[in-house]
């Protein structure tokens, strides 16, 4: 679990005496402050070090007089930095001693990662960004501080889903924890908790110990939107238009595929061609699956017109070139790429890049990129399946309601340990932060076009027609679309040249 739970009560005679230790000397100190010091001071204990009365001196003596409230953030920060520095005042420290990690840090979340605990990181990252995002909305406490209530005390609480439970009634126990412990919260049944987002509860604490949740409170988006990573430079052809710029945003090409719909892709590259005499269309934006790949699926060898992947990424970058030199083409991988399956996925190699024209931009996935002023999250898609499996409502015919889950959870992979491999990493890639502008999808080999709030989802179907594992499945592409978007208003249209070619 994230946090062992941590024993409720009064305060102890040693935090009274801390608390007025701290008000002798003109400070007032923050409850949770007052547990990390305690942790603090018990890891140091076990080093034969600083007990609790000189640790907070030392502390008084890091502190900034002009300060009044001594909060956790201040505290974590002297044990972060200035531990050595201070206690060597006080006491002979080994200097190869360090100062340990704020308690969050250091018990965050055993029960998810199990023996591989370099993911810590990872889900300590994700917990303290989503979770203040809700913070700034919700005055909530730690689940340490909840106590048995009467029902008449409305309270708030942030946490990670730990686990979830179908109850006799039929509503759902959630397992929600934070930093300090863990707490049972009872939700009624249409509520679409789902593994290991974040998430704040409302409600009232039973004599049981159970929260009821009265409210169920998301991350989400924001009405604005934020400075973008890479900024991709408009072509000095576009510069000198001075007409309206257009983006067109397309995916799963699948080359290499016997169901790759050759046809139906030089009508596109034909009507690129004629629309860019007239009209400024400046990037080709592809959300992945550029080729079909070697060994992604059971059987996808009687499904492959090209067994070689070189061979298959030769194709690729044969039907790029043919697109007109002023667009600005912008590849991103996904699951049947020649990159590692766990996200987030890097770009494309670099042998694998030389195949293709010296312009053309190579992003991870996800990636942030920004067009034409506009700020576009591209995310292939993989996590679809995850949120399918999850959400009874949600399908592989509408994209886009699970794009708006995306953001409603401000995370584009929520769910761990099941379709999507994720690296283990300090930072999570998954959390949405900023929120773009347009959120450009692929994976589902469907059309989905809508808008939340205001951020534009897009995904852009296929270039490849139903294969035998799909069929089996029962997925039905829409095959031959492309999205164009003008970006200045993001006015969007969808080109089916599947339907002109007869696909």
């Amino acid at each position: 679990m994230i946090a062992r739970n941590v024993s409720e009560g009064r305060e102890s005679s040693e935090e009274r005496e801390l608390v007025k230790r701290f008000a002798d000397f003109g400070f007032q100190v923050h409850p949770e402050a007052i547990e990390l010091l305690k942790h603090y001071s018990d890891n140091r204990k076990s080093e034969g070090q600083l007990d609790l009365g000189a640790l907070a001196e030392s502390v008084i003596k890091s502190i900034d007089p002009s300060i009044f409230v001594i909060t956790p953030e201040q505290l974590a920060d002297f044990i972060k930095k200035g531990a050595r520095a201070a206690e060597r005042e006080t006491s002979e420290v080994k200097p190869q001693m360090h100062a340990e990690a704020p308690a969050i840090i250091k018990s965050f979340p055993e029960h998810r990662v199990g023996d591989n605990k370099e993911f810590l990181p990872h889900f300590i990252d994700r917990y303290e960004r989503l979770s203040g995002i809700l913070r700034k909305r919700l005055k909530c406490g730690q689940i340490r501080f909840i106590k048995n209530g009467s029902g008449s005390e409305e309270i708030s609480v942030v946490g990670m889903v730990s686990s979830l439970h179908k109850t006799a009634k039929g509503n759902l126990r959630v397992e929600l924890e934070d930093g300090t412990g863990m707490l049972s919260v009872i939700v009624p049944h249409h509520q679409e908790i789902i593994p290991d987002e974040v998430i704040g509860v409302t409600g009232f604490v039973s004599h049981g110990g159970y929260l009821i949740a009265d409210r169920i409170i998301y991350p989400d988006v924001p009405i604005s939107s934020s400075t973008a990573q890479l900024s991709l430079p408009l072509p000095e052809k576009e510069k000198q238009r001075g007409t309206a710029l257009y983006a067109v945003f397309i995916s799963d090409l699948h080359v290499g595929s016997t169901t790759f719909l050759e046809e139906t892709w030089d009508s596109f590259v034909e009507w690129l061609k004629e629309a860019a005499k007239s009209s400024g269309i400046a990037y080709l934006v592809v959300a992945g699956d550029i080729v079909d790949g070697i060994g992604v699926y059971p059987g996808q060898e009687e499904d492959l017109l090209l067994t070689d992947i070189e061979e298959q990424y030769k194709g690729a970058a044969g039907y790029l070139r043919a697109i007109p030199s002023h667009i600005q083409v912008v590849l991103a991988p996904g699951n049947h790429d020649a990159v590692r399956s766990a996200e987030p996925q890097p770009p494309l190699p670099e042998g694998i890049r030389n195949f293709f024209p010296d312009d053309t931009c190579f992003v991870s996935n996800p990636a942030y990129i920004q067009i034409g002023g506009r700020q576009v999250l591209v995310y292939h898609g993989q996590s679809y399946d995850d949120f399918v499996n999850s959400v009874s409502r949600l399908s592989y015919s509408k994209p886009e309601d699970v794009m708006v889950e995306m953001l409603r959870r401000r995370h584009l992979a929520p769910i761990y340990g099941n379709n999507v491999s994720i690296v283990h990493d300090e930072h999570d890639y998954g959390v949405i932060d900023p929120v773009p502008e347009i959120l450009h999808s692929g994976h589902t080999h469907t059309v989905g076009v809508s808008k939340y709030r205001n951020v534009l989802l897009i995904n852009s179907g296929t270039w490849q027609s139903q294969t035998p594992y799909q069929r089996k499945r029962g997925i039905n592409p829409v095959a031959g679309c492309a999205t164009v978007v003008e970006l200045s208003e993001l006015k969007v249209k969808v080109m089916d040249f599947g339907r002109r070619s007869g696909a």
